[in-house]
């Protein structure tokens, strides 16, 4: 066979198997035209759109984590991370897009979209989330099966709330953020991991301080891949006014020589005991909580059996209501189980000196606890933070939405310069001179050691 022949034979090959495929695919998209396939297609689609249920569960997670938590993802990491996300991201908008014509994915992809704000917003400066799940999040709601009038309608509805929520979110950092300049001259962990501190110098229009800051190491959530930070738990412990050394050291001490040492500095050291602490140490048996009448509402009173004379309708009685009428000036003395059932917290001062070691055990208090020395001086206890609850931690922390997911590096200074520059300038004015001199005169260094809750603007974070 010639070679021209032998091409011919080839071609004509090649044709018929276009054909025949051709055909083949014309007759599988004959095929779903019939009703049956499209019955058959539709219920395909039906239990496959279930599966976006497991979607918005992933979201409203993702969601919470970049509201309470502070995303970190290493150098080397982000280019993995990127991969995964788009392969998610890639898998997910497939199940969507397959399933658009249901009312379910509709639903979950209207649902989802206010829920991609927070996390498009807490974590922009992660170009490896960003640029992915924006993609993704474009191509999903575009493409649903949603009808063009409530899309437009709705986009444009989204797309206000992305826009106030992103002003109302930069405006009020602006504005929480004090006229101050901080630097980080110090971060890191306390020898048994369990918390991380900040040493931070301010400067601002006076002499400027500095502070210690901790805040728990064991919220956090660790991946492969990357970490999420647990916001809104740091703590100041320690302030020196103005800025000057700071010496600090961790060290451990046991129970019962912590116990010793508070007792010898004050031998009627109090602790107020929260409702499940009591029960822990079977205190509510006994407890009694006495208070007025008139200090418990209309539906407390009532649902403690009881009322006064402006309780009642005109016309009515209490024997009617089935209530014990009471002076207004009465006293009640209401159980445990009475404050609980009403709303109130039962709480009770224990002094140290009556509380067991077997006690401050149940309470959970470690054998073995931390204790931060600053200048030679306790200024955190473990201990203290555990009877007094100082990290406990919260579902809804509300700290967490206002502190800042920039964590300077260390030695970085971060704040408004200019108008702390500003500001100490009118304060060194001709008109402000005496009041000056008097600051300078009568400023002294002072320092201030405390275990309970203080607000920190500071995010620690080990480098």
């Amino acid at each position: 066979m010639s070679t021209k022949n032998y091409a011919q034979a080839v071609e004509r090959v090649r044709a018929r198997t276009a054909s025949e495929n051709l055909s083949g695919f014309a007759a599988f998209r004959e095929a779903l035209r019939t009703k049956n396939a499209q019955r058959l297609l539709f219920a395909i689609q039906f239990v496959f759109s279930f599966l976006n249920i497991f979607f918005l569960i992933g979201v409203v997670k993702f969601a919470y984590y970049s509201c309470f938590y502070r995303l970190d993802i290493p150098e080397e990491e982000r280019a993995k991370y990127c991969v995964l996300v788009s392969l998610a991201c890639i898998g997910w908008g497939i199940l969507i897009l397959f399933t658009r014509r249901q009312i379910l994915t509709r639903l979950i992809v209207m649902i989802s979209m206010p829920l991609y704000l927070p996390i498009l917003l807490f974590n922009y400066r992660y170009l490896c989330l960003i640029i992915p799940f924006a993609v993704f999040i474009l191509i999903t709601y575009l493409g649903c099966g949603t009808s063009e009038g409530p899309k437009t309608i709705f986009g444009a509805v989204f797309l206000m709330i992305y826009l106030l929520g992103a002003f109302a979110y930069f405006v009020m950092q602006s504005v929480v953020q004090p006229p101050i300049v901080e630097k980080v001259l110090e971060r890191d962990e306390s020898p048994e991991h369990q918390y991380r501190y900040s040493v931070v110098e301010v400067r601002d229009q006076a002499n400027g301080n500095t502070y210690i800051s901790i805040e728990p190491n064991t919220y956090d959530i660790d991946y492969s891949h990357s970490k999420w930070y647990a916001k809104g738990y740091a703590k100041q412990v320690y302030r020196i006014r103005p800025s000057g050394e700071v010496k600090l050291q961790w060290k451990t001490q046991t129970r019962a020589e912590i116990t010793k040492e508070l007792l010898s500095v004050n031998p009627s050291t109090v602790f107020t005991l929260n409702s499940a602490q009591m029960k822990t140490l079977g205190m509510d048996k006994e407890y009694k909580k006495t208070v007025s009448v008139t200090a418990l509402k209309r539906s407390q009173r009532k649902q403690l059996g009881y009322c006064i004379e402006t309780d009642l309708e005109p016309g009515t009685t209490a024997e009617a209501a089935g209530l014990i009428k009471v002076e207004s000036t009465a006293k009640l003395d209401l159980t445990f189980e009475q404050c609980e059932s009403i709303g109130l917290t039962p709480s009770v001062d224990r002094r140290l000196s009556t509380m067991t070691d077997e006690d401050l055990a149940k309470l959970g208090v470690p054998e073995i606890n931390e204790v931060l020395m600053v200048n030679g001086k306790p200024a955190f206890r473990q201990y203290v933070a555990v009877i007094e609850h100082i990290f406990e931690k919260s579902f809804l922390n509300i700290n967490a939405l206002i502190e800042t997911n920039d964590v300077p590096e260390i030695g970085e200074e971060v704040g408004d310069a200019e108008n702390v520059a500003i500001r100490a300038q009118q304060t060194r004015s001709p008109k402000n001179t005496m009041l000056t001199l008097a600051k300078s005169t009568a400023g002294s260094t002072t320092e201030t050691t405390a275990n309970t809750t203080v607000s920190s603007s500071v995010t620690t974070k080990k480098k």
